[in-house]
């Protein structure tokens, strides 16, 4: 009886440490692919992180690139439109010099008319400078209207 109480105790004990080591084994395996996810996990995660440095990156690139064409744009518009006044005021300081020209001119070809007519060219001298102004302003105002357009 004792043989048989040592024989079960026996069997227990190694049916206990066979349990034992299967659980180890099992803990083991279990460590062993917790592991394996987790470095798969870090992996995929770093992988993410470096996709989305990398997006981030571009985007910030095409962002600048488009800023830079929005100012050469902008600058290229403002360029014109500045030549465009300043043509504009060339031209009507032109034509301004031409009125006052013509105006003068007229003025003195009404003075030498002659004495004889002396009142008569007055008149018409003081008629040729308001004409003449006045087509100074006409064309001074067309050109601003020109110019306003254009800006």
């Amino acid at each position: 009886m004792r043989r048989a109480a040592r024989a079960a105790d026996n069997d227990v004990r190694q049916a206990g440490e066979a349990g034992k080591a299967r659980a180890e084994d099992a803990l083991r395996e279990s460590r062993e692919n917790y592991d394996a996810l987790k470095t798969s996990a870090q992996e995929k995660v770093a992988a993410s992180r470096q996709k989305v440095d990398e997006s981030r990156h571009d985007l910030t690139e095409r962002a600048r690139q488009t800023a830079q064409e929005a100012q050469a744009k902008f600058d290229q518009y403002k360029n014109a439109a500045e030549q465009s006044l300043v043509d504009a005021r060339r031209t009507s300081e032109r034509k301004y010099e031409e009125t006052k020209d013509a105006a003068a001119r007229r003025a003195d070809e009404a003075k030498d008319a002659g004495n004889s007519w002396f009142s008569w060219g007055q008149s018409k001298v003081d008629e040729t400078k308001r004409e003449g102004a006045q087509k100074a302003a006409e064309d001074a105002e067309e050109v601003r209207k020109r110019a306003e357009r254009h800006a």
